[in-house]
């Protein structure tokens, strides 16, 4: 059963890669609001820690026309840029509109493919012979499947999400792709 985890994204097809399920998506131009930062360098990371207490204390201010108030997510921007740009986090909600309390970043994510595996005890024995695992350490897993399933990491800005919906435990990584002919690998 596919679960929608990123409002108005459309399965396209799933594989299996060393004994994990993989589904592939594409997710719409995606607007998402919370708390965005952005390294001061093309090299560093932005302080991830300060992001994520500043995100826990906005919590309180409404998000307007929230799309899937179940989950929330944890986006990494511009990790594969090779320093040609900053590094950003944002941990985020999302939403339909632009139009939101002035507290909270907006970042819009053009209409995006991702292949996306859900964090389950069955997928850390296959991946890690271990029974959980954090989402983060799927991101590798998903890079791994990648080549010999058709596809190439993709450059659009948010390549990597980590999607939670804790009160139905369910919870997803992202990461954002592109097919290996429209890439031109």
């Amino acid at each position: 059963m596919f679960n929608t985890a990123v409002y108005g994204e459309k399965f396209i097809n799933e594989f299996t890669y060393k004994n994990i399920p993989f589904e592939v998506v594409r997710c719409p131009a995606t607007i998402w609001c919370g708390t965005l930062g952005y390294a001061s360098n093309c090299t560093d990371e932005p302080d991830i820690g300060a992001l994520l207490k500043k995100y826990q204390k906005l919590c309180d201010i409404p998000k307007v026309e929230a799309a899937n108030p179940e989950w929330s997510c944890a986006i990494s921007i511009n990790y594969w840029q090779e320093g040609a740009a900053p590094r950003g986090m944002m941990f985020a909600q999302q939403v339909l509109t632009e139009k939101q309390d002035s507290n909270h970043d907006v970042y819009i994510m053009p209409e995006s493919l991702f292949i996306r595996v859900a964090c389950t005890a069955e997928t850390a024995k296959a991946a890690f012979d271990k029974n959980s695992c954090e989402l983060h350490e799927l991101f590798g897993v998903i890079k791994d499947s990648l080549d010999e399933n058709g596809y190439v990491l993709g450059t659009n800005g948010a390549q990597e999400i980590e999607i939670y919906n804790y009160e139905a435990g369910l919870f997803y990584a992202y990461v954002q792709v592109m097919r290996k002919e429209a890439h031109g690998a």
